[in-house]
């Protein structure tokens, strides 16, 4: 058990570093740095980029090498260059702190770390998955909380730097207890020879499309919780608060997951969070009335719990094991271009009509897109054939 525990210590770090604090400095790196919301939401989104062309290397390196390079030489190398990124300023720093935190997310990120969960754990996958991302809910109740109190206490340079040590120990620690078996083989098979199922099968076709709207959603909810809440008169101090309430909630989304889709199945378990997402997201505009901030907190804490897991459960459905890794970091590229898309789009309504309306429409509209999505049904059930 202790490599998955290392898995999720390293999930708690590597999310609640960049993606997790960016809402919290949100409005200290602007101010700092003298730069637009729209200029911060493209920092961010080529963050979530590099984070998904990164994933496709890492997942692929998993399936042909093991994890060891990625865990103890990709991770930390971000980690750094995200700790280097507080000592600079203007452009440099933009620069840094997307490219530090990409390559975090490329090396710490769900879509490397499930396939690992997988591989490392002794239990079956849903259970491997579902524990993994247990550990993951307790990210944003943690990290949110320490980002705020540091920046608050020791400003914003140290509520960067403190949290990119921890993760780079993170990393570490991982890549020594991580110890994956793979299968010697004279050539590996192509990349895009691995790659080739996600575009014939018509399962995977719209479990894409609809991971891609729902991280549009996510992403863009996620960035803009905090600007939000304080926007309808909570301080950044309670804001900053109810938005690691949320993240805690997270943990009624996933407890419950495994007996839950043994009842109802994980597709539609996916189609009915995605709907409540995208409504639990209004009653955030409305977040000044503590009934409407707390609607918000729990359900869309529960859903965004829950999905986590989900689509990493339905995905190993549809996908063999053997590529599992490679295929899963495809998926997460394509769904990191819709949470760079997510908060770039969405910073620049929020700067051009001067609302925080906007953001959460964005919210409201990909989400429930994303459930009709995933509630269509193809022509063809078949299971994906990867030639090796």
């Amino acid at each position: 058990m202790l490599p998955l525990h290392s898995l999720g210590v390293l999930t708690v770090l590597a999310y609640g570093t960049w993606f997790y604090g960016f809402g919290v400095l949100f409005n200290d790196l602007s101010d700092f740095h003298g730069v637009s919301a729209s200029t911060l939401g493209i920092a961010f989104g080529i963050a979530q980029l590099i984070s998904g062309i990164g994933a496709v290397a890492t997942g692929r390196r998993l399936d042909v090498f093991g994890p060891r390079a990625v865990l103890g030489i990709i991770g930390p190398v971000g980690a750094t260059i995200y700790f280097a990124s507080s000592f600079a300023t203007g452009t440099m720093f933009l620069t840094m702190y997307s490219l530090g935190g990409g390559l975090i997310g490329a090396a710490g990120f769900y879509s490397f770390t499930q396939p690992l969960a997988v591989r490392v754990s002794a239990t079956d996958s849903t259970r491997a998955i579902t524990r993994l991302t247990i550990w993951g809910a307790f990210s944003s109740p943690v990290m949110i909380p320490l980002t705020e109190v540091l920046r608050a206490h020791y400003g914003w340079e140290t509520a960067v730097r403190l949290p990119a040590v921890l993760t780079m120990m993170s990393f570490f620690v991982a890549a020594l207890l991580c110890h994956v078996e793979v299968a010697p083989t004279e050539k590996p098979p192509a990349l895009i020879t691995s790659l080739r199922g996600v575009l014939g099968n018509s399962r995977l076709r719209l479990f894409t499309i609809g991971a891609f709207l729902s991280s549009v959603a996510a992403s863009t909810l996620l960035v803009f919780q905090v600007p939000t809440m304080t926007a309808a008169g909570i301080s950044t101090g309670t804001a900053a608060l109810l938005a690691s309430v949320r993240g805690f909630m997270q943990l009624g989304g996933r407890l419950p997951l495994v007996y839950a889709i043994k009842k109802f199945t994980a597709p539609r378990l996916i189609i009915v969070a995605r709907y409540v997402l995208g409504i639990s997201a209004l009653f955030l505009l409305g977040s000044g009335n503590i009934a409407f901030a707390m609607t918000y907190i729990v359900f869309a804490g529960i859903t965004l719990g829950a999905l986590s897991a989900l689509d990493g459960v339905a995905a190993r459905d549809i996908v063999q094991p053997e590529v599992f890794g490679t295929v899963m970091g495809g998926i997460g590229l394509i769904t990191t271009l819709g949470g760079a898309f997510g908060p770039i789009f969405s910073g620049w309504l929020k700067t051009e009509f001067n609302s925080s309306n906007a953001p959460i429409m964005i919210v409201f509209i990909t989400a429930c897109s994303a459930a009709i999505v995933f509630s269509i049904q193809p022509s063809s059930e078949q299971a994906l054939a990867t030639q090796p």
